[in-house]
């Protein structure tokens, strides 16, 4: 098989789409997007770059690529399930991306407004190894998607395949598990031969989360530590500033205001929710950033670890998605998210023998939000016990917005919304609609909290989730995609 590329300079930096037709694998890519002579990553593994080996059993991987190997081809997704691949299976040819909206224009494929793709993309989170990863479209074919996973294809036959798994005893047998790893991806970084310089940046608050994860990935340099000082209308106070600055990592705060917001539809195309609008607060340098965050630390270091989770022994079977509605987003931006949980995250066997270990004892202090391997990583590093993992703060946008900073993207949305027989909750409302979110809010979680559940749901806010998702693919299609894969098309007639 041959590998024909070719780049387009006012594509999303790191987008990426791939027609396979007999034995040639033809690419358009983004100005970003790393290539060697038989392979493509926009990313960064635990391996040597100028192998271009992600391919193989590399035990962590940070986005997404495409590698050609004698008469197969491999197409990568990330070992931290926060990236996908969506593809079409046809008689004749194979299309494949990392973005549903590059997918749906190229392959001249429409969302059906009808059909709940935000619910069947949450749904795998839940059980991963049985829901069918099918989104139906308009015009008959089947797009089908990829988290966690790999795609190989031959003449004679298409296959997913999982990513090796690790194992590990102890605590000091974990430690080291992620140092190594950590270590592995600071060389892949550094290779001389990358064309484009990469700025490895953390986000950090006071939960035990992402802190850990700085702290575990302080050796690759991080040049800041994003953090929010204030969110919501009872002003929380997240900020992370205290434990970056023992990290000996610079903060760059920001107080969360809801006409800070942007990049709405780049957000909602991943889920179509907007709990992650908290990153679009940020500034990120204007090469590639790689973002290192602390998703599913809920999960992987929960020390009552539930029966289900138990169970399964994976961490992608959750209910949490943080992080994961920027799978557009990041490719936009030219961000590489690093979920640092997820390492070696899918023996959580492991993990919860490590958790209830005797050795893990200094490090408990009781109560709901107790988590010793985090705790003893911080405490390791010079953090006081009193500076983080006190309470849970909800620092994410938690209830779906409707009116945006952006006119353009609002009457966009307003339009979408009639055409399909809705209007936007709230919309002769104006900004007194945020103080109406924010009270129904409160009166469901508090209703559920006292087990009403009949007056929870009926003061619960509209779910137009699904709605929102097929409204953000759909523009991006037409906005961001549309006429350079027309050149394609021309290109290979």
């Amino acid at each position: 098989m041959k590998l024909r590329l070719q780049q387009l300079d006012h594509w999303p930096k790191l987008s990426w789409f791939a027609n396979v037709t007999d034995d040639t694998v033809n690419v358009l890519h983004g100005c970003r997007v790393e290539h060697g002579d038989e392979w493509i990553f926009e990313g960064t593994w635990a391996g040597e770059f100028g192998k271009g080996d992600f391919d193989l059993e590399v035990p962590v991987i940070i986005g997404t690529g495409i590698r050609l190997r004698d008469n197969t081809v491999s197409f990568v997704c990330s070992t931290g399930s926060l990236d996908r691949l969506f593809y079409v299976d046809r008689k004749k040819e194979l299309l494949i991306s990392n973005s549903l909206a590059c997918l749906l224009s190229a392959g001249k494929l429409r969302l059906d407004p009808a059909f709940p793709y935000s619910k069947t993309l949450l749904h795998y989170f839940k059980n991963h190894r049985h829901q069918p990863k099918i989104l139906p479209t308009l015009d008959g074919d089947e797009i089908h998607f990829l988290t966690y996973e790999k795609l190989v294809y031959s003449k004679e036959w298409l296959k997913e395949q999982p990513h090796a798994e690790d194992s590990f005893a102890s605590f000091a047998e974990y430690e080291g598990f992620l140092r190594e790893r950590i270590l592995a991806i600071r060389a892949n970084l550094q290779d001389e031969l990358r064309r484009f310089k990469v700025a490895p940046v953390a986000t950090i608050s006071k939960g035990y989360d992402s802190a850990a994860s700085a702290a575990i990935a302080k050796p690759l340099g991080i040049r800041s530590a994003l953090t929010i000082s204030r969110v919501g209308k009872r002003g929380q106070d997240d900020s992370g500033e205290e434990i970056a600055e023992k990290l000996g990592i610079p903060a760059k705060s920001v107080i969360a205001r809801r006409w800070s917001y942007r990049d709405y539809d780049l957000v909602l195309a991943g889920l179509g929710l907007p709990d992650d609008l908290n990153m679009t607060l940020f500034e990120y340098p204007d090469d590639l950033t790689l973002l290192l965050v602390g998703t599913a630390g809920d999960f992987v270091w929960e020390k009552g670890l539930k029966q289900e989770f138990n169970d399964s022994h994976h961490f992608l079977d959750r209910p949490d998605t943080t992080s994961c509605q920027l799978a557009e987003w990041r490719l936009h931006k030219g961000v590489f998210l690093a979920n640092v949980p997820s390492i070696g995250a899918s023996r959580l066997d492991c993990l919860k023998k490590i958790n209830d270990s005797p050795a893990m004892d200094p490090w408990r202090i009781g109560g709901d939000y107790d988590r010793p391997i985090p705790r003893r990583i911080l405490e390791q590093q010079g953090v006081s016990r009193d500076k983080f993992g006190i309470k849970k703060q909800a620092t994410t946008s938690t209830y779906q917005w409707f009116h945006f900073n952006d006119s353009e993207q609002q009457n966009d949305l307003k339009v979408f919304f009639e055409l399909n027989g809705k209007r936007i909750p709230g919309e002769k409302l104006g900004r007194l609609i945020y103080i109406v979110h924010y009270l129904r809010k409160y009166l469901e979680r508090l209703a559920r909290k006292n087990k009403f559940v009949k007056f929870a749901n009926f003061v619960r806010l509209p779910d137009y989730s699904d709605l929102l998702f097929v409204w953000a693919n759909d523009r991006l299609a037409k906005s961001n995609y549309f006429v350079v894969t027309q050149e394609f098309d021309l290109k290979n007639k």
